[in-house]
């Protein structure tokens, strides 16, 4: 009992971790979608915003202004300055923008060259990022007509012409995450002459964003949490609910049996005290009283049957089906089971056909299962054909087994009923009405087969009849010492 109760608690701690598992894939997966689509959401945000701000201040710059700067030694020109400053105030007016710079198209499509940046005109030290006194390569500021390369950057080169237009995806350099965005420059008929970029630092907008999801994530682990509980709660009130049936249950099979047990004695009894009325021992009786003893006999055979029958369906239940072989004569034990059916048949007007080998041998079986499985069978292919009908009854030794199989023409069972055929207290729901039967030959049947190592099948048509085949090994029967 103990290994049991411990093997069921660990069947209910894995079927809980499993539920964890699956709701916290689900939730790390959920988290993950939602977590990218907000990001997706709020950097969308972030474009249009960044978009807006470089829009409006292109219209800032001059376009004779930039057309006076091309080259080098044009960065001593006031209008070259101008520009400086106008990059420098437009950075200045919004937080975490860090770069600035105006560009402009040169013969080939993947190089621009610069025609200022904010930083152009900045001292050395507004410009050494790692603060070492030396303007490395990477610090210096670019200058008019330094070039640059856009190849890896189709947004710059195919659209920024065109219309203001913010990157599509973030990109990583020394300052951290940025985000850049791109607007023309026209002149007085419209036409482009250069663009303006600017490039923002979304370093801390993300880290914004990410905690902005800690709280959800959070109650996304306590409700995890919360469901793996009531997960394990439910498998244990379930668990304790199947043990709760199977002990009322096995209590149960246990009264049929005490009941049945306390029955068969004084039904015994009974039926033996008819027997000596009916034998005369105690006096004669009338012939009105022999018939009314004879019909108590016959009701109680009945009960001695039920009885006898309820008392096998407790050992099944509580596996302490008994088996006492012996040796069986099979010629003979066939021939007493057809002395009974073949007279309920006639009764019935049901035509019962025997096929029986003319040498069966002496099997080591046990007498009493083997009755109650054959009798079951042919008594419900006689009572389920309908007048007219046919049943049959054929036997054959097949290497160490013997097989017989029962057939009929009876009434059938219904497909969707026939994997409940051998449960008990099962009846097919083309009979139920029809029929009297308690649901219990089927299942005490398949019991004595399987307790002597054999095994039962059928195959059936509703309204075409059924067959029933069982198979029964022929063991030897042990030798004793003496022999």
């Amino acid at each position: 009992m103990f290994f049991k109760i411990k093997t069921g608690q660990l069947a209910d701690w894995l079927k809980a971790l499993l539920i964890v598992t699956v709701c916290g894939g689900i939730a790390v997966l959920i988290t993950y979608i939602l977590y990218g689509f907000t990001q997706d959401l709020l950097v969308e945000r972030l474009r249009e915003r960044l978009t807006a701000i470089v829009s409006t201040a292109s219209l800032r710059f001059s376009a004779e202004d930039i057309e006076q700067v091309s080259i080098y030694e044009d960065s001593e020109k006031l209008a070259f300055k101008k520009i400086v400053s106008q990059l420098n105030e437009i950075r200045e007016a919004n937080k975490n923008l860090e770069y600035a710079y105006i560009m402009r198209r040169t013969d080939d499509p993947n190089t621009f060259e610069f025609v200022a940046d904010a930083d152009s005109l900045s001292s050395l030290e507004d410009v050494d990022a790692n603060e070492n006194g030396i303007l490395d390569e990477d610090e210096q500021p670019p200058m008019p007509g330094d070039p640059y390369d856009v190849s890896e950057y189709p947004v710059l080169r195919d659209e920024a012409f065109f219309y203001p237009i913010a990157e599509h995806e973030l990109a990583s350099d020394q300052w951290g995450m940025m985000l850049a965005a791109f607007a023309p420059i026209r002149d007085s008929s419209g036409e482009t002459i250069a663009i303006l970029g600017v490039d923002v630092i979304v370093t801390d907008f993300m880290q914004v964003t990410r905690a902005t999801l800690m709280p959800f994530l959070l109650f996304v682990i306590f409700l995890i949490l919360m469901l793996a509980l009531l997960a394990l709660m439910l498998l244990r009130i379930n668990r304790e609910r199947i043990n709760a049936l199977q002990e009322i249950d096995r209590q149960k099979d246990e009264l049929i049996s005490i009941v049945s047990h306390q029955l068969n004695t004084p039904v015994s009894a009974v039926k033996w005290n008819i027997e000596m009325f009916l034998d005369g021992d105690l006096g004669k009786m009338s012939d009105e009283q022999t018939k009314q003893l004879n019909l108590m006999q016959s009701e109680l055979t009945n009960l001695a049957d039920l009885v006898s029958m309820l008392l096998d369906v407790s050992r099944i239940q509580l596996g302490r089906m008994k088996v006492s072989r012996a040796d069986l004569d099979l010629a003979a034990f066939f021939t007493e089971e057809l002395a009974v059916i073949e007279p309920k048949a006639k009764e019935k007007k049901v035509k019962f056909t025997a096929h029986i080998p003319a040498k069966l041998p002496v099997a080591y079986l046990d007498k009493r299962l083997v009755r109650m499985t054959l009798e079951n069978l042919l008594t419900n292919a006689v009572k389920y054909t309908p007048e007219g009908g046919q049943a049959s009854l054929t036997v054959k030794l097949q290497g160490d087994k013997i097989i017989y199989e029962v057939k009929d023409t009876g009434c059938g069972i219904p497909k969707a009923e026939q994997g409940r055929m051998f449960e008990k207290l099962f009846r097919a729901s083309n009979v139920v009405n029809a029929q009297e039967g308690n649901g219990l030959g089927m299942f005490v049947a398949k019991g004595a087969v399987e307790a002597q190592g054999g095994s039962i099948r059928f195959v059936s048509e509703e309204g075409k009849g059924s067959t029933f085949y069982v198979e029964l090994p022929l063991i030897k029967k042990p030798q004793t010492k003496n022999e």
